[in-house]
């Protein structure tokens, strides 16, 4: 249930739903834990790998409490505290979960494939009728239900080697077989659909990766085939309907061409289940004997070969032109429409990336707290056209914002789940062992992805991945020796108020943002700076209202408290810029708005012949000579 609510209810990186969903976590996690330790339920042990990725992920967190101290945006912090406790509930969960079921790999993989399945199932439904997703009006590129194309390419990508798994030939019968093919040719079809080149080349790292580590070499390469051929053939007829894969088509074309996809897919997935039928038909009347399977192997492993080779050799040849095209100009934005997937744009990347980078150099002890990259690329973009929250590359964001601690902890994580997962393989057999493959590859895909993406900024993905990581770190109570008695109480209360004191936490801000939202009075501007007091929207808000009651004083201490918490925050420059000018302090005015300038040349203050001029010419009489002399005031905000 609580992966199901991630996977369908997260809306994007909606605040009040991390609210509800974390709350579901850690009720998850800590509610068992603590009936563990009371003695109440079954006993929960973790070993040395386990214990350091629950620490390194914990870590995390407790680190990026600890720069609120020094953070631009302590309010912005607060909330990445509050995501990442919640991931570490997701982690504690399956931890937990791990040490109590029997076989935890086969059971999450199968868990795996039915919600992968029903996560598909939607996406290709909502493209198919518009009343589910009307934004595809807008544009047409595969999101839903996650509302992010990247994000749902990462789960197109890590269900290959979960319906790889599943159509395997060991302990399954003939209609897992075909669930598995259908599966692998549903995760395939989303991910082309997403539009997402590193989803795809994931997806077909992970099946190569799976065909390397599997004894059924020949049988995943002829599911592979079957479902990855098909999809291929349904994409390409995709491409020829314009109301599933261009943008800006009205809702007649989308739910013709809606029909038309969904009868395609429909039709598509019965042939690959009847054609996976056939195929474990066929091998049962006619085993295929060794040296035929190892030929087969041999011949798949020189394509292999030969398309590395080809591809290295075509990379070195127009290395400088791939690399011109992948660090683009700031001021190009590559498109979301169907002509993305052929494209080597880096999307702005490289930029996000070297200011990132320049944020740790300038703080390479603690960074500049966690969630400000905002503050940075303002501060260093050199165009108006693009901004982002995130520099869309988890481990550099860590190392920007946390500092060099910060990365060290998120690569403790991934090291310590890779050193566990290799031991939970080496201690399996039979299928237990192949589900842990599948898994641990699932796991390997996420991790790659977090290289390109902000996946920690979506709980619809990075919630339900660390889970599995926690399932498959988990031990069975008699495979660790307990070093003290399991019953303790009093732990288990403190685990119980930690937990209500996160689910605060995580209220807190939701609770602010829903006093500003019910109206602009100071009352309410009052209650949410109560909420939230980091909150420097709240405080410019109330001091807004405050001026315009006349207390200007009052007004004027909470503007300077706002630019205290973020004192290189173009907004908060800005606002008390504004409320200077209105009150006709011409030189401070004039100050303010240049720093409201200096971090954000692209705002408001930099606006041609705007405020920042209009105060530059009271304070020291000079303006500027492409601004005629009676230019009006602009409004302030």
């Amino acid at each position: 249930m609580l992966v199901f609510c991630a996977l369908f209810l997260a809306n994007g990186t909606a605040p009040s739903r991390l609210v509800w969903i974390g709350s579901l976590s850690l009720a998850v996690a800590v509610l068992p834990l603590a009936a563990s330790l009371a003695g109440s339920a079954p006993g929960v042990r973790f070993d040395r790998a386990a214990t350091a990725f629950l620490g390194c992920v914990l870590g995390l967190a407790v680190w990026m409490a600890i720069s609120m101290l020094w953070s631009l945006s302590p309010d912005r912090s607060w909330g990445e505290v509050n995501r990442s406790l919640v991931y570490a509930a997701f982690a504690l969960a399956g931890l937990v979960l791990g040490s109590w079921l029997p076989r935890p790999a086969v059971t999450g993989a199968r868990v795996a494939a039915v919600l992968l399945g029903l996560v598909y199932g939607w996406a290709l439904l909502a493209k198919s009728v518009p009343a589910l997703y009307p934004d595809y009006g807008r544009l047409a590129r595969l999101r839903a239900p996650l509302g992010y194309w990247n994000e749902l390419a990462l789960l197109g990508a890590i269900g290959v080697p979960v319906a790889l798994w599943l159509s395997a030939p060991r302990a399954r019968r003939t209609a897992e077989r075909a669930a598995g093919a259908v599966l692998l040719f549903a995760a395939a079809l989303v991910t082309l659909l997403t539009y997402s080149r590193v989803g795809v080349l994931l997806a077909g790292l992970a099946a190569v990766a799976w065909i390397m580590l599997s004894r059924d070499r020949v049988e995943s390469l002829a599911a592979l085939v079957l479902g990855g051929c098909v999809a291929g053939v349904v994409f390409g007829c995709a491409l020829a309907l314009p109301g599933i894969t261009s943008d800006g088509e009205p809702r007649s074309a989308r739910a013709h061409d809606g029909a038309i996809f969904a009868a395609v897919t429909l039709v598509a997935a019965a042939v690959v289940a009847l054609g996976a039928i056939a195929l474990v038909r066929y091998e049962r009347r006619h085993p295929l004997e060794n040296v035929y399977r190892r030929r087969v192997e041999q011949a798949a492993a020189v394509a292999g070969i030969a398309l590395v080779v080809v591809g290295t050799v075509v990379s070195v040849a127009f290395a400088h032109r791939i690399w011109g095209e992948f660090a683009n100009p700031v001021g190009s934005q590559i498109s979301s429409s169907k002509g993305h997937l052929a494209s080597l744009n880096s999307s702005n990347r490289w930029r996000w990336w070297q200011e990132e980078w320049s944020a740790f150099t300038a703080h390479p002890g603690g960074g500049t707290g966690a969630g400000t990259f905002q503050l940075t690329d303002l501060r260093l973009r050199t165009t108006s056209l693009v901004t982002a929250d995130e520099p869309h590359n988890t481990p550099l964001q860590f190392l920007g914002e946390l500092g060099i601690v910060g990365l060290l902890l998120y690569l403790g994580a991934v090291a310590s789940a890779t050193a566990g997962v290799v031991a939970a393989r080496r201690r399996s057999t039979g299928d237990e062992r192949a589900a842990v493959t599948a898994l641990g590859l699932v796991l390997a895909v996420f991790a790659l992805h977090t290289v390109v993406d902000m996946d920690w900024s979506y709980v619809a993905t990075c919630g339900p991945l660390l889970l599995v990581a926690g399932l498959l770190l988990g031990r069975k109570p008699g495979s660790v020796e307990p070093g003290v008695s399991s019953r303790r109480p009093f732990v288990a209360v403190a685990a119980v108020l930690v937990a209500l004191g996160v689910v605060y936490s995580l209220a807190a801000p939701w609770l602010s943002q829903r006093a500003l939202a019910a109206g602009l009075t100071v009352s309410n501007a009052e209650r949410a700076h109560s909420y939230d007091p980091l909150s420097t929207e709240a405080l410019t808000d109330w001091a807004a209202l405050l001026d315009a009651r006349g207390q200007t004083l009052r007004a004027l201490r909470l503007y300077k408290d706002a630019v205290a918490l973020e004192p290189e925050s173009s907004d908060t420059w800005w606002a008390l810029g504004s409320f200077y000018y209105g009150h006709k302090a011409w030189p401070q005015a004039f100050s303010a708005l240049s720093r409201s300038w200096q971090y954000d040349r692209y705002g408001p203050a930099g606006e041609p012949c705007g405020l920042l001029d209009q105060a530059r010419h009271k304070a020291l009489g000079v303006w500027p000579a492409s601004c005629p002399r009676g230019s009006p005031r602009p409004a302030s905000p």
